[in-house]
């Protein structure tokens, strides 16, 4: 191609207008998702949004984003972002009708258990509140032929995504990844055997500490068990479901912050039947309209659901307006997750937990020790989901990829995975923005108690500091995040000595995992 005809194409591409555009299309999206999410409609209709929107996606303008990106320069993370949402929009419009069905089959699906209707989308919160292991696993079974049920549909959509990677000249959906959001999804799995082998000894000594509480062996232990005891009850009562926005008040006015006089914040806390059991954030306009999204059930879990979307809430309540879209709401999601995770572990924080929710300091401890497990089942569990995508990315056969899947997170997590579960999996390999995350809001935290002091939630100052970066957007990926801290790179370590240091006697009773496969059970 001549000079002049590669000029002249560039030329005809104007990416301002092009993000105007995508700016408009990202809010109708945002609604839609919103109003399907927060349980006001039972149908999922993207469809008719990616439709009229169908220009932003279509191959010529990836075509064109992607030369933007390959050219380099000053505007790469910019120009990132942008192929991101393009390629994303044009993999969303094609999968539309799938998602649509997905989305509501979800919302309508009911399980008859013991003559009673329960919402599929309330099953996994059911299941948890049931103490007697017999009646759990018993609703556990019914829930896990309703994810088979959803199975081929699920199955569906994902072959298609696989496709549509390639059509668009990836060799996979992982290569894909790795253009786009500009990290190796395969360098993180080579990062990951550090984390896993660290957090080893203390995950399973303090997993079997628990376990013994509900009179559970070690790997005799199913995912129902696990819920069960990640749920917590026994915290209830300090975890008032009424106090949950006064809590989340009194600590973000610590950081000289104003919950409730925030122009442009929503807070959704309403319980209703069809309401997303995982608690969103819906950035229709950042900053201008942000909704925060949670689905009120009382315990630690709401607190800890509330928190950590408050760190969404307020990292795209503070971004530069000026900022165009593609800076202020897209780009690395690690970086929105890093600062959401910062706010969630206050959790751990004794001090936070005696200052806000009211525990003596020796119940602090332990609620701490018991947060410090959750968070190693959660960082764990993620690290299997991770290592099992880029396995499905890559093809193989069906059956083979059940059996790995649930003998991977087993082994890993130390409780019995089901095979159904195999299809519970993210767009865009969001697994991986959780587990990054994880090492951004680690540095973040050593950075904000070096400068602020081990209660950095209760300064001014802090909340200056976290306002700087909020303004930001998502200008900087995580990288570039830890680097403007003065760190050389994501580093696992951290995560790990900061969890260790809340957990309670990590050695105690510690003798390796006992998985429980197909093949039996055996100690490693």
């Amino acid at each position: 191609m001549s000079p002049r005809a590669v000029a002249a194409r560039k030329a005809a591409f104007d990416r301002s207008a092009y993000e105007r555009d995508l700016g408009a299309f990202i809010g109708e999206r945002e609604e839609e998702l919103y109003q399907h999410g927060a349980g006001l409609h039972d149908e999922l209709a993207l469809g008719p949004i990616y439709e009229r929107h169908a220009s932003l996606f279509s191959l010529p303008i990836v075509d064109a984003l992607r030369r933007l990106l390959d050219a380099g320069g000053p505007e790469t993370g910019h120009n990132r972002a942008l192929l991101a949402a393009a390629t994303d929009g044009y993999i969303e419009r094609e999968t539309a009708e799938l998602t649509d069905a997905i989305g509501t089959a979800e919302a309508t699906a009911v399980v008859v258990w013991r003559g009673e209707s329960i919402p599929y989308r309330g099953l996994r919160n059911r299941i948890s509140e049931i103490s007697g292991r017999a009646e759990r696993n018993g609703l556990y079974a019914s829930y896990l032929e309703a994810e088979e049920a959803l199975n081929p549909i699920r199955r569906q959509r994902f072959d298609r995504i696989g496709g549509l990677a390639r059509d668009l000249g990836y060799g996979d959906y992982v290569e894909l990844i790795k253009t786009t959001r500009g990290f190796d999804p395969d360098e993180l799995a080579v990062g990951l055997r550090g984390f896993l082998g660290e957090s080893e000894t203390p995950y399973f000594a303090a997993l079997r500490r628990y376990l013994a509480r509900i009179e559970i062996e070690q790997g005799d232990a199913s995912l129902a068990d696990l819920w069960f005891l990640m749920r917590g009850s026994g915290w209830d009562n300090w975890f008032d479901g009424r106090r949950i926005l006064t809590v989340l008040g009194a600590t973000l006015r610590g950081l000289g912050i104003e919950l409730r006089d925030q122009p442009g914040a929503t807070l959704d806390v309403e319980p209703r039947p069809n309401k997303s059991p995982r608690a969103f954030v819906a950035v229709v306009n950042a900053p201008r309209d942000v909704r925060l999204v949670i689905q009120p059930r009382g315990g630690w879990d709401d607190y800890g659901a509330v928190l950590h979307e408050a760190g969404h809430l307020e990292h795209f309540l503070h971004v530069d307006p000026d900022l165009p879209v593609s800076l202020r709401e897209l780009g690395d999601a690690s970086v929105t997750e890093g600062y959401a995770m910062t706010f969630e572990r206050l959790l751990a924080e004794p001090e936070w937990l005696v200052a806000e929710i009211g525990m003596p300091a020796e119940h602090a401890a332990s609620f701490a020790d018991f947060f410090s497990l959750y968070h190693l089942v959660l960082l764990r569990s993620l690290a299997a989901r991770h290592l099992h995508e880029l396995r499905m990315h890559r093809g193989g056969d069906e059956v083979v990829h059940r059996a790995t899947y649930a003998g991977l997170a087993g082994l890993l997590t130390g409780v019995r995975e089901p095979e159904e579960r195999y299809l519970v999996i993210d767009d865009g390999m969001y697994a991986a923005s959780y587990l990054r995350c994880s090492m951004l809001d680690a540095a973040l935290t050593d950075y904000l108690i070096a400068r602020h002091g081990n209660t950095w939630w209760r300064s001014a100052a802090a909340g200056e500091t976290l306002k700087r970066a909020w303004s930001r957007g998502q200008e900087w990926n995580a990288e570039q995040v830890v680097a403007h801290l003065g760190y050389d790179s994501l580093d696992w370590r951290p995560v790990v000595r900061q969890i260790r240091a809340k957990l309670v006697g990590e050695m105690s009773g510690y003798g390796g995992p006992n998985i429980t496969t197909r093949a039996g059970t055996r100690k490693v």
